[in-house]
């Protein structure tokens, strides 16, 4: 059996930060990935968002604010500019490394973890997890260990269960979302659209870029209303789209009455305003006489028109298992300033299992930095 002070499970964002900020030298990395901080390759598109100039409890679905004071992204470019990352923000605040690559994220946290020397053990699945006395035993499908202190940074995982800690059940969350019948749009994009989700009574409204798939609505803005249904635990309701944001109906009915005079046929009504298929979609919708001309079309069928356009209806029915994270876990409450479990001593959490999610734009791999950090100094 392996002996250590402290134990980090999982080699990811949280738990890689976690080890770099600790100043114990007995400490191990268990992670089931043959490399770490492999899940970071995939991020931001393969560029790595690694964090955002505008971060705050906004943007996550509790106030997180005494623990981002600790460590915000001013500190996490200081960090990685310490290893050598040399960073931009893009037009919304968004960090990413200049290479434009995850890469190289990845590159300088090998090259830290190989420099302070500790020891990692990647491959290895973890099957149980269990109290004895004061100290933690770890047993993976290679090995047993034996830690003092234990940080549980892996992400959605059954080690709840097996350390008896409670938590919010887990849900995708930043994923796509099933609708119905979406065939016909399939692959159209449309920028700055409003997307707004209800859900329980409750509503949420980003803008921004979606996309249509064969069954369902993607993209970022579409990622950021999936939290509203994430965090409450079910993926049924509305999704309501405003193609047209920046204009009010009163001003896109006025343009709409003149644009009829052009004389064009009621199929080619839409073209110069939106993709075909987004105009046969308005069209049908709305069933107007396909055969007559636009100047045939009356102003009631015009204001058929404006409602679509301005809310755009789709059922929620479902996800799409390409979730970017996971909503639910350790609710903060149980645990103290540091992190640690305010009933089972030496137990400490990190990152995503934590219940802490936020939207797209760098803010939760920011929490990730942020917790790990907080525990890395504590323990």
């Amino acid at each position: 059996m392996k002996e250590f002070e402290t134990i980090i499970l999982g080699g990811g964002a949280s738990g890689c930060m976690c080890m770099l900020s600790s100043k114990q030298e007995s400490v191990a990395i268990i992670d089931k990935e043959s490399k770490i901080a492999k899940k970071l390759l995939v991020t931001g598109n393969g560029r790595c968002n690694i964090s955002n100039l505008n971060v705050n409890s906004n943007f996550y679905n509790i106030n997180i604010d005494k623990y981002l004071k600790k460590f915000k992204s001013p500190q996490t470019l200081k960090f990685f500019e310490g290893l050598g990352l040399i960073c931009y923000a893009d037009e919304e605040g968004r960090l990413y490394p200049i290479s434009n690559t995850a890469k190289s994220v990845v590159n300088v946290i090998e090259n830290a973890v190989q420099k302070k020397n500790v020891s990692t053990y990647l491959d290895n699945n973890v099957l149980d997890v269990k109290r004895d006395n004061d100290k933690f035993i770890i047993i993976t499908d290679k090995d047993k260990f034996l830690c003092k202190k234990l940080v549980v940074a892996t992400g959605k995982s059954d080690i709840l269960d097996k350390l008896g800690v409670k938590y919010k059940q887990f849900t995708p969350s930043l994923c796509s979302l099933k609708t119905n019948s979406t065939h016909s749009l399939n692959n159209v994009r449309i920028r700055n659209v409003k997307v707004t989700g209800v859900c329980d009574g409750k509503e949420k409204s980003d803008v921004g870029e979606i996309l249509f798939k064969e069954a369902g609505i993607s993209g970022i803005a579409l990622f950021n209303i999936s939290t509203l249904f994430a965090r409450a635990g079910k993926y049924e309701g509305k999704i309501y789209l405003d193609l047209m944001p920046k204009i009010s109906s009163d001003e896109l009915e006025s343009y709409l009455l003149k644009r009829r005079d052009i004389d064009l046929a009621v199929p080619n009504f839409f073209d110069g305003m939106f993709a075909r298929e987004v105009a046969y979609e308005i069209l049908n919708r709305a069933k107007v006489d396909e055969n007559k001309t636009s100047t045939k079309l009356t102003k009631e069928e015009i204001k058929k028109f404006i409602k679509i356009i301005k809310n755009l209806e789709f059922t929620v029915k479902g996800y799409f298992p390409n979730n970017q994270v996971y909503s639910g876990g350790v609710s903060l409450d149980d645990l103290d300033d540091n992190l640690q479990h305010k009933v089972i001593k030496n137990l400490y959490f990190c990152g995503e299992i934590c219940n802490v999610d936020g939207e797209c734009g760098g803010y939760n791999l920011q929490w990730a930095w942020t917790s790990g950090h907080i525990v890395g100094k504590s323990i």
